[in-house]
């Protein structure tokens, strides 16, 4: 058993055959669907496949593993799953009773049906720790205020803090800031320079986003009422969409609420790489109308939810990702689709809205008065949960290069 080594990964399990010197990848629907115990799934004379791939879950995920022998002793590997539903004589679908069933796959039989050999170009989970992106302004100001003023940041802890912050929006496209107060001004300052401003848009220079809006026009939207939100870029329908937006907790809401956020970026690569190809090159290929329609303003703009640049990536030879636009509540009919062909796009859209809503694809955050939430527009979506009560937060979009020049001082400064 020494020969093989076995690694558990959320949607397919890595067997790297030491002695032969190769790692072949398997997805856990094909090792379920190619049980072959003889207890439901292998007729027990003939030893005929009796499993059909159609009762397959495939988002199916084994309870555990490990390495074992077969009934023959030999080398092996035990898959231990829960109940599935199978089908019976007259096609009905019916639930084993059983508290789980286990699949022992002989190592050879597993080698000689190898089938994601040494894959090179495999993509990890997005990131999904809120740790990871956060940071406390209150820890800053502890360790670095002002000797004159010992509620703000000396120039060094400014100086640590932008590159921080700078450090969390390149590698993780957002940030959480804990603790920073409650002037929206003066927290714009922490992200763009004095002499560059915000990006205003056909709701204002400011959102205020709450129920009992009165400062911003055209407030005939979502984001003004309490209902969820699910997961979104914002001004889809903008030719020039702003490239980072803050939201600034004024008050939280009584009940729900929460913000949550997933770089769409890496989902888009492992969509790609570990789920479904298909699925990726439809939504980087077929133009969808964002179409905002609202009582006073109309916009629209046709382009892919998943959109290529020129750039290649040297390591794949393909095209980059450049920006993601995807906004379900300003989406519309989509009309450029031969008949035929329209139901294999929605369920393109389906394979990516369920990556999305996996819990090991989110950030979660619930935001405090005075915390701060900062992504980027083109590579992260947000979202919310409806809630009940006064919840106010203060929404501010800027430009990508305004804030990189700002915090790349920064990160500079740190550096020297």
């Amino acid at each position: 058993m020494s020969s093989v080594l076995l690694d558990l990964k959320p949607d397919w399990a890595r067997i790297t055959f030491v002695d032969d010197e190769f790692t072949a990848d398997f997805h856990y629907f094909w090792l379920r669907h190619n049980c072959p115990c003889l207890s439901g799934c292998r007729h027990a004379s003939t030893k005929e496949r009796l499993i059909d791939a159609a009762t397959v879950p495939l988002e199916i995920r084994p309870l555990r593993a490990v390495l074992t022998t077969d009934d023959s002793g030999t080398p092996a590997v035990a898959f231990f799953w829960a109940p599935i539903a199978t089908k019976d004589d007259s096609g009905g679908l019916v639930i084993q009773d059983e508290k789980e069933h286990v699949s022992v796959f002989p190592v050879q039989w597993l080698r000689d049906n190898a089938y994601g050999v040494n894959r090179d170009h495999v993509h990890e989970l997005p990131p999904h720790d809120a740790a990871l992106v956060t940071i406390d302004y209150a820890a800053y100001i502890a360790e670095y205020a002002d000797t004159n003023d010992s509620s703000r940041l000396g120039d060094s802890g400014t100086v640590q803090y932008k590159a921080a912050l700078y450090d969390r929006l390149s590698k993780f496209g957002v940030a959480v800031i804990r603790n920073r107060g409650h002037d929206t001004e003066d927290i714009i300052l922490d992200f763009i320079d004095s002499k560059a401003d915000v990006i205003p848009t056909h709701f204002g220079r400011i959102e205020h986003l709450r129920t009992d809006n009165t400062e911003n026009s055209n407030n005939d939207q979502l984001g003004y009422t309490n209902s969820a939100v699910r997961l979104h870029t914002d001004q889809c329908y903008a030719e020039t969409v702003p490239g980072f937006q803050f939201l600034h907790c004024i008050r939280p809401a009584d009940v729900g609420g929460e913000n949550y956020f997933v770089h769409a970026e890496s989902a888009a690569n492992y969509l790609k790489t570990e789920v479904n190809r298909r699925a990726y090159e439809l939504l980087t290929t077929v133009p969808v109308r964002f179409d905002r329609r609202q009582a006073k303003f109309q916009a629209l703009h046709v382009s892919p939810i998943l959109r290529l640049s020129d750039e290649i990536d040297p390591a794949t030879n393909e095209r980059k990702l450049a920006q993601v636009r995807y906004s379900y509540f300003t989406q519309g009919a989509q009309t450029n689709v031969p008949f035929s062909e329209l139901r294999e796009w929605y369920e393109a859209q389906q394979v990516w809205d369920k990556l999305l809503y996996r819990d090991d694809f989110q950030i979660k955050a619930g935001l405090q008065a005075g915390d701060v939430v900062i992504y980027d527009n083109l590579k992260v979506l947000h979202a919310r949960n409806g809630f009940s009560g006064p919840r106010h937060m203060v929404g501010v979009y800027l430009a990508a290069a305004d804030l990189w020049h700002h915090l790349g001082q920064a990160k500079k400064a740190a550096s020297n």
